[in-house]
């Protein structure tokens, strides 16, 4: 019973990791896909920057630039950030505009989006390799799948909004043809140099300077000191012990305090009188830190 039990933990942790795989592969390639299209089918304009939107202490840089037959337009920035540099008012830059909403831009050396997507995706592939080289492919995984895949579905079905609250086709297709219309309100428009002077932000920077600095120092303080510990250890052991070739015998699994199971390696290596000693990790792990193999 509590092997069946062990390896239903073991099945629910692997198919976990496997559908976060997917979680993180599909939005990996939902933000490059957006990228790449968008590189690919807007247009390209010089802007210049005539102030930020800030909201929340995030910037959203606005642009004015000249579409292909010389009108004017006035466009916002799709990402906005905390960052200071690069939004300086009159900086020239070059700008992607949207093909479908002339008021929306976003710089041509910005490679954000496709960072954030290559980081999702190299996530999705990481947690995918771990969850089928950890863990074996038992029938149990199958069983663990279906039934995850039946909850997910479950869930899904009772937040899906009804058909007959849907909004149409039509009405979606205004909606978004009306926020696309919406014309920027350029009283919300300020120069970044005109807000970072202001009282009101130099106030909320110090408070939050305030409440940061001690957490941040101490936080540094019990690393510095953990490092110089660990260092120490490390260096005599390093200088005083004895050095032989292990083997990874078996994995003991035990359980935690969770209920789940936690794997810690079992080593064998033989003296300098050829006595053979066994002993247990101190740290174990799941999934498995290691496999039966020569160390």
């Amino acid at each position: 019973m509590l092997n069946l039990i062990a390896d239903g933990m073991q099945a629910y942790n692997q198919v976990g990791l496997l559908i976060g795989a997917l979680i993180c592969l599909a939005i990996g390639c939902f933000f490059f896909g957006y990228s790449l299209y968008q590189r690919a089918h807007a247009f390209r304009a010089m802007g210049t920057i005539i102030g930020v939107i800030c909201n929340d202490g995030m910037f959203r840089p606005v642009y004015r630039y000249a579409s292909p037959d010389g009108q004017a337009h006035v466009a916002k920035s799709q990402i906005n950030s905390s960052w200071v540099r690069g939004k300086e008012t009159g900086r020239v830059v070059p700008l992607i505009i949207s093909a479908g909403n002339p008021a929306e831009a976003q710089e041509a050396n910005s490679y954000l989006l496709d960072i954030v997507g290559l980081v999702f995706f190299a996530c999705g592939i990481w947690l995918g390799y771990i969850a089928l080289t950890s863990y074996p492919i038992t029938l149990m995984t199958w069983i663990m799948a279906l039934a995850l895949i039946i909850f997910l579905a479950e869930r899904g079905y009772r937040t899906f909004i009804p058909k007959a609250q849907r909004p149409s086709f039509a009405e979606w297709r205004q909606k978004l043809k009306t926020r696309q219309t919406t014309p920027i309100d350029l009283a919300d428009v300020k120069p970044i140099e005109q807000i970072l002077a202001g009282p009101d932000w130099r106030q909320t920077q110090l408070r939050k300077l305030k409440i940061a600095a001690p957490v941040f120092a101490l936080f540094a303080v019990i690393l510095v000191c953990v490092g110089i510990y660990q260092s120490m250890k490390l260096a005599r052991l390093e200088s005083t012990g004895l050095r032989a070739d292990g083997e990874v015998v078996r994995l003991q699994r035990e359980s935690s305090d969770d209920g789940g199971s936690v794997y810690y390696v079992v080593v064998r290596f033989r003296t300098e009188k050829n006595v053979s000693i066994e002993f247990k990790d101190k740290v174990g792990g799941n999934p498995p830190s290691h496999r039966r193999e020569t160390k």
